[in-house]
């Protein structure tokens, strides 16, 4: 009965699996190839102007991520592939009715779950290094301001010529900034910084920003109050790490060192104590 039951399970679930992506490939590329749309060469395969709130929520985490919708469809057709892969090895070993469960609920995970929990992660990998790379940033612009320097000539000078010590997500931020404030109203300039980059260290610097514009304040001193913090809040980020290095090393020395010293000083007194005589 249990088997009657687990091979029904199994059916259902690779049929619902296989509907679901034909109902997918068919609304998504019905227009065009699937094959095509995702091994295309060029990078302009994206997500249309006309959207909905929904697939604007989407674009915008693609955009955070630093992916274009090509590279994403490539992440969703390579963990079908291995989700369904996963599940295929029924059909050529016997498992347990518990073990073909979790092996049907594992593909189906990789399968649906692992191409958004890739995108999650590139964000925050994306967003680590933009903020790794803001002080440095800071610095140059405020070199380049006291020089006597405007803010848009600041940007671009930095832009153009900081590829040796900054990365690339930072640099195409900053390229896209200073397009955006010179094409458009300064405002559009910083709600479009923020939502693309989804920092909390930028969203900061554009607060004061705005500030600065609304006041007059001078934008050297906030940037250089910005770039003391951020170099502040790294410099602690380096001593929490320090100050948990110590417990991370002890649970090393008890999970893999000391067990091999007891073995090494309690096998030689075991051997002895159970064979006295040789």
């Amino acid at each position: 009965m249990m088997e009657i039951f687990a091979t029904a399970l199994l059916v259902i679930s690779i049929v619902v699996l296989f509907w679901y992506l034909t109902l997918y490939v068919y609304e998504r590329y019905k227009h065009n190839t699937f094959l095509s749309a995702v091994f295309a060469t060029e990078d302009d395969i994206i997500l249309n102007d006309n959207f909905s709130a929904k697939k604007a929520q989407f674009k915008l985490k693609l955009q955070r991520a630093g992916l274009k919708k090509k590279q994403f469809n490539e992440i969703v057709f390579a963990s079908v592939l291995a989700g369904a892969s996963l599940i295929s090895l029924l059909f050529f070993i016997d498992f347990s009715f518990l073990n073909k469960f979790f092996l049907v609920a594992g593909g189906l995970s990789i399968a649906f779950f692992m191409p958004y929990l890739y995108l999650e992660e590139q964000i925050k990998a994306r967003i680590k290094r933009i903020e790794n790379d803001l002080p440095v940033f800071i610095d140059l612009l405020i070199i380049i301001l006291e020089g006597g320097g405007g803010l848009n000539n600041a940007i671009d000078k930095v832009t153009t010529e900081g590829e040796s010590v900054l990365g690339p997500d930072l640099l195409a931020e900053s390229k896209k900034f200073k397009n955006e404030f010179i094409t458009y109203s300064s405002d559009i300039a910083f709600t479009n910084l923020v939502n693309r980059t989804g920092s909390d260290a930028i969203a900061t610097i554009v607060g004061f920003m705005r500030l600065s514009e609304e006041t007059g304040i001078g934008v050297k001193s906030i940037f250089e109050n910005q770039a003391q913090e951020l170099k502040s809040m790294e410099m602690l980020n380096i001593e929490k790490k320090a100050a948990t290095m110590n417990i991370g090393i002890t649970f090393v020395m008890f999970l893999f060192i000391l067990p091999a010293v007891i073995a090494m000083i309690a096998f030689p007194m075991a051997a002895d104590a159970l064979m006295p005589g040789f």
